[in-house]
């Protein structure tokens, strides 16, 4: 599992006279726009297709799939003296030129333990979301707040994706990936239902 760490920040200033301790409104909102030939945007109910994995794999390399994904933001900020907005767009997306699969590990096994990395980028994406929602944000500290809400996602992504190749060993210990893949599918459906 590789994660591309791509933080996208524009902001567009048209300040007159806002005070630096104005709170913000924040519109956040998760983007499923198509991103380009060799990025999908993870939209709910659709897979990874074995065609999908299009980089060059390391063939001195133990695992036989790397899944590269990861989520990044756009945000920008209007101002008035009677009213401050902040826009953030999310998206979650897997890079094809970056994501391989050797030939031994084209099979539908293997592409659903790397299907989970995506799952878990995007529920990753989604507790980003959520943490963004929570923030209290003024024209003082936002994009220091946003860059360190964007960190601590980040680590805490890095972390499960880790301890899920950890403890099925990259899929190998077949018992143990069949208890994360109920764990992910579960997550994922009470997350479609909200």
């Amino acid at each position: 599992m590789k994660t591309p760490k791509i933080l996208l920040i524009a902001s567009s200033f048209i300040i007159t006279a806002v005070s630096q301790a104005q709170k913000l409104d924040a519109d956040i909102r998760y983007s499923v726009a198509p991103a380009g030939n060799n990025i999908i945007c993870y939209t709910p109910g659709n897979k990874l297709l074995l065609d999908d994995f299009k980089g060059v794999p390391a063939e001195n390399s133990i695992p036989v799939a790397i899944t590269s994904s990861g989520f990044a933001f756009k945000a920008g900020f209007r101002g008035s003296a009677s009213k401050a907005t902040l826009t953030i767009t999310v998206f979650c997306n897997f890079d094809r030129d970056l994501s391989w699969m050797k030939a031994n590990g084209k099979n539908d096994y293997v592409l659903r333990h790397e299907q989970h990395h995506f799952d878990i980028t995007y529920l990753s994406t989604l507790a980003f979301v959520e943490k963004l929602k929570q923030a209290n944000f003024t024209v003082a500290n936002y994009q220091e707040k946003l860059q360190s809400i964007y960190s601590s996602a980040m680590e805490d992504m890095e972390h499960l994706q880790h301890q899920y190749d950890e403890e099925t060993q990259n899929g190998q210990l077949r018992e143990i990936q069949m208890a994360w893949n109920k764990r992910i599918d579960e997550r994922l459906v009470e997350i479609a239902v909200k």
